[in-house]
């Protein structure tokens, strides 16, 4: 990864990682680090109020995915696109070439900040299972033991059947460690992971 540092433009990094592995609090350590960081998750909260996406997920997944104020409900929306290896295709297809536009969108801001940021997050969930991959010049996975993420989601109230459907739908932990460049690993305390993360973080 030497070749990268030599690089004038931000270095566009893509991070993900199990679900329960903590990809969250990665991010919030880097961005006290001063890295500038975005999750798509949130841009994707923002995208369901477009008009246009809002008609395209009920024309998808029906009306029941509505609240009682005709807003989207992420929970619902979640629930009926996560059945089947197919919503998820759907809801994928819908969201994401949007969510690339966001992206390219802040890169191109953050690049004209000064001074330039040396380095950008994106956390992309299925950053490879997508090929989301190809955008950026470097990939962090933030890796945990499957017992301990396990444990970190029924902390947060998932069910293991929740928990083994969404693991159905995404690349295994060990895949994504083998094709990301850096493995953050996140199976202690969680000083020993922003120590982690301090030490990557300065090598930019």
């Amino acid at each position: 990864m030497d070749n990268l540092l030599k690089q004038k433009s931000p270095l566009k990094i893509g991070l993900t990682g199990g679900i329960g592995a903590g990809k969250s609090l990665a991010l919030k350590t880097l961005q006290e680090k001063g890295i500038p960081i975005l999750q798509t998750d949130l841009l994707s909260h923002l995208l369901l109020h477009d008009r246009k996406i809002k008609g395209r997920l009920v024309k998808a997944f029906g009306k029941d995915i509505l609240d009682e104020d005709v807003v989207i409900h992420r929970k619902k929306l979640a629930q009926a696109a996560f059945k089947s290896a197919r919503g998820q295709r759907i809801l994928n297809g819908i969201m994401h070439p949007a969510v690339r536009q966001g992206v390219a969108r802040w890169m191109k801001q953050q690049a004209r900040q000064k001074p330039v940021p040396r380095v950008l997050v994106v956390e992309v969930p299925l950053l490879f299972e997508r090929g989301f991959y190809r955008f950026f010049v470097g990939t962090i996975s933030v890796s945990a033991g499957a017992q301990l993420r396990r444990k970190r989601l029924k902390q947060r109230g998932w069910n293991l059947s929740e928990i083994r459907r969404r693991e159905a739908l995404q690349w295994s932990q060990e895949r994504k460690d083998q094709k990301a460049d850096w493995v953050i690993y996140n199976n202690g305390s969680e000083n020993d992971l922003k120590c982690t993360l301090f030490d990557w973080a300065a090598q930019f």
